[in-house]
Order: C-alpha cells, then structure tokens, then sequence
C-alpha cells in the first residue's frame, strides 16, 4: 500500500531483488495471502554501498539550488503535506476496518 503499486509490479520488482539475494521472501502465518519480505546481508550492503553517492546527488541537485530560506520553507510545506497523507491513511484505515 505505502508504494501504490499494482501487485504484478511488486512481484516482479521482488523476484528481480531476490534473484540478487538482495532480499527473502517468507511465507506470512496469519494471512495466506501475504508474505514476509526482509533484507538479507548483501541487500543492506547494497544501501550503505549506494547511499554517499544518493546523498552527494540529491545535495548536489535539490539542497544546494535552494537558499536557507528556501529550504526552511520547503521543510514548512512538507510537514504539513506529510501530517495530509497520515490523516489521510487514517481515515482510508478507518474506512478498511
């Protein structure tokens, strides 16, 4: 749900990832229906292996085009966009129940 993909995407972005022994899957005992996915050794070393350079390019292109100002504003706007999505998933939970 957090991701908004249909389902075949998950499937196949998961079978690609455990293919890479970058995840397992394990089957979920209270619902037949799901499955357990975690993070293997080889797939957390991945993150640490990509995150400097995620990091370097995401100051390089977004937090250093802006000015303080700007970026105090930027973290204004996305609190109150975040606080909209979880009352949103409140009330898509509540409605579910």
């Amino acid at each position: 749900k957090a991701i908004d993909w249909e389902k075949s995407r998950l499937t196949q972005h998961l079978n690609r990832m455990e293919r890479r022994g970058l995840v397992t899957r394990e089957p979920c005992h209270t619902d037949n229906r799901g499955i357990h996915v975690s993070l293997t050794q080889a797939g957390r070393e991945a993150i640490e292996a990509a995150a400097p350079h995620h990091v370097g390019h995401a100051r390089r292109w977004f937090v250093d085009a802006l000015t303080p100002d700007q970026l105090d504003t930027f973290a204004d706007l996305t609190e109150v966009i975040l606080a909209h999505i979880a009352a949103q998933d409140r009330t898509e939970q509540a409605d579910s129940d």
